[in-house]
């Protein structure tokens, strides 16, 4: 898939499944477990054959308290995965905060950005406007997410959200990024609370006219609500949150547990129409 075809399955009706690779030593869930390219690589062909429409391959982790990986090293980590995947016919998203990243993951044909500090670095911008790919912009209270939860006070988080996100995306667009996608950053700088409150008035997000991405998958407010431990046991939870979004409108859905989402969003489908 190309960047024109992605953007043409972006504005069509099906919600897509975004499969989660991490390429990292210290991920919250899956740290280290495809550390190696070899693993990498059959984990993302894995994630398509369960039915992901599109690997996101991340090569620093951003939870809370995580130390920075500098741009060289997270290169190292995440282009060769990248080229292969995109070699076997795979559609890739790079998630990275970094421009240098971006401009080379998409130059070896990942076909979207994934910015979690929400496309505030203008260079971050210039590369998808450059390539013309679309870039998720995310949501996060400050640019370093490793400070995130000590700024989650909001007057009415999903007001300042929804505020941020659209500057964001309309400056984006005015730059030449062909088309932005929302995320409101479910579980970065948002209490346990803020974050149960954007999914149920994700429609305010979905009404800015943007294709919505909903990340919920395994995060720490779901235990906390379930009262489970490991983020491995998440899913049922996790499942309830995502489907929860695509009601209101979310078009992009980001999952670590490809299989069970595909069976989900089908049966979603058959159901809602």
């Amino acid at each position: 898939m190309n960047p024109d075809q992605f953007l043409t399955a972006l504005a069509g009706d099906d919600v897509l499944l975004m499969g989660v690779l991490n390429v990292t030593p210290d991920s919250f869930s899956d740290g280290g477990r495809y550390y190696e390219l070899s693993d990498a690589v059959d984990y993302g062909l894995r994630l398509i054959s369960e039915g992901a429409d599109i690997v996101d391959v991340g090569g620093e982790s951003t939870r809370p308290g995580a130390e920075p990986v500098p741009a060289e090293e997270e290169l190292r980590r995440v282009l060769p995965v990248v080229r292969d995947l995109v070699a076997a016919g795979v559609a890739v998203s790079i998630d990275t905060r970094h421009a240098d990243v971006a401009d080379a993951a998409v130059g070896a044909g990942a076909v979207l950005v994934n910015d979690v500090s929400g496309l505030r670095d203008p260079s971050m911008r210039a590369v998808a406007a450059r390539h013309r790919v679309p870039a998720v912009a995310m949501h996060m209270s400050v640019p370093d997410p490793a400070l995130m939860q000590q700024f989650t006070d909001y007057g009415d988080v999903v007001t300042e959200v929804v505020a941020f996100l659209l500057v964001q995306a309309e400056l984006a667009l005015a730059e030449g990024v062909p088309m932005v996608v929302l995320d409101p950053g479910i579980g970065f700088g948002k209490t346990v609370p803020q974050n149960v409150e954007l999914i149920r008035r994700l429609d305010e997000l979905v009404a800015l006219g943007h294709p919505v991405l909903i990340g919920a998958s395994r995060k720490r407010f779901i235990g906390v609500l379930t009262d489970t431990e490991q983020a491995d046991d998440r899913l049922g939870g996790s499942l309830a949150a995502h489907l929860a979004a695509v009601d209101r409108g979310a078009r992009l859905v980001r999952a670590h547990d490809v299989l069970a989402h595909r069976q989900a969003l089908t049966m979603w489908r058959h159901l809602a129409r």
